[in-house]
């Protein structure tokens, strides 16, 4: 496909409609069209799979759907290599349990997927989504920055507020060459934290053109994952967009696995 598009894929379950809402914003936000792909183990046309969704969601114009047989997540990855995505829209699991982190598809998308992924959580349902709030951890490393851009250009576009949240802790600092050395003295953030922000924001605006983009600097202390999830809540986040090095194996990936499980608002993942 040569026009921006994103792909949304569907299992047939009630809970994977919960990307519907989140993809048609962002497709809006991108100028993308969005493609629906539907994988079960029985081949279904084109005209009964959408009127299949309208009895579950609404507003479907401007959607393409397309049909095929055979395994989920397979198949995803193979309509993602021939269309070229700008991002992967779904459902974390279609398992009713809360708590759980992925299902094996999205497990298996997010492990191979070339693009952002954006997994949402199943109970949030059908609902109306916003895009008000964008938070994305920044740890002053410059590979962390590669999910800088794609917040950024989001929040941009919908006039939502871009939230960086920075985590200090002495046990995870990072050694990466060019890294930020985080404040020393964070319970009186006063003394250092005014240049580290300063720095941080050039740098942003090294990577992207910060244009009208409001962005607001947060500085927290102690566990990643739990400091994220904490101030997503208090912060009415709508979108959480996370890097990834693309190692899963324990024990990277720590705070990527424990903020899947946890949050209740959408993650982008974007790989580096």
């Amino acid at each position: 496909m040569s026009e921006p598009a994103i792909l949304v894929p569907l299992d047939g379950s009630k809970q994977a409609l919960a990307a519907l809402p989140v993809a048609k914003v962002l497709g809006e936000l991108e100028r993308a069209a969005l493609h629906i792909l539907h994988v079960g183990e029985h081949e279904v046309a084109g005209d009964e799979l959408r009127r299949r969704l309208e009895r579950e969601a609404s507003e479907l114009d401007g959607f393409t759907i397309d049909a095929r047989v055979g395994t989920p997540a397979v198949e995803i990855l193979h309509v993602a290599e021939e269309m070229k995505p700008r991002m992967i829209v779904m459902c974390k699991h279609s398992g009713g349990e809360r708590g759980k982190m992925l299902g094996r598809t999205a497990m298996k998308v997010l492990h191979d997927a070339q693009c952002p992924v954006v997994l949402v959580p199943p109970e949030r349902g059908v609902t109306s989504w916003h895009l008000h709030h964008v938070l994305v951890p920044h740890d002053g490393t410059p590979s962390t920055s590669a999910a800088l851009q794609p917040a950024a250009e989001l929040a941009e576009r919908g006039s939502a507020e871009l939230l960086v949240v920075h985590v200090t802790d002495i046990k995870t600092a990072s050694a990466e060459a060019g890294s930020l050395t985080a404040p020393r003295y964070v319970d009186q953030p006063q003394h250092e934290w005014p240049a580290w922000s300063t720095e941080f924001l050039n740098r942003l605006a090294c990577i992207c053109p910060l244009g009208h983009l409001h962005v607001r600097m947060l500085l927290a202390h102690g566990d990643t994952a739990a400091e994220i999830i904490r101030l997503s809540e208090r912060q009415s986040t709508d979108l959480i967009v996370l890097a990834w090095r693309g190692i899963w194996e324990i024990p990277h990936a720590a705070a990527l696995k424990d903020v899947l499980r946890e949050a209740h608002c959408p993650i982008m993942v974007v790989r580096i």
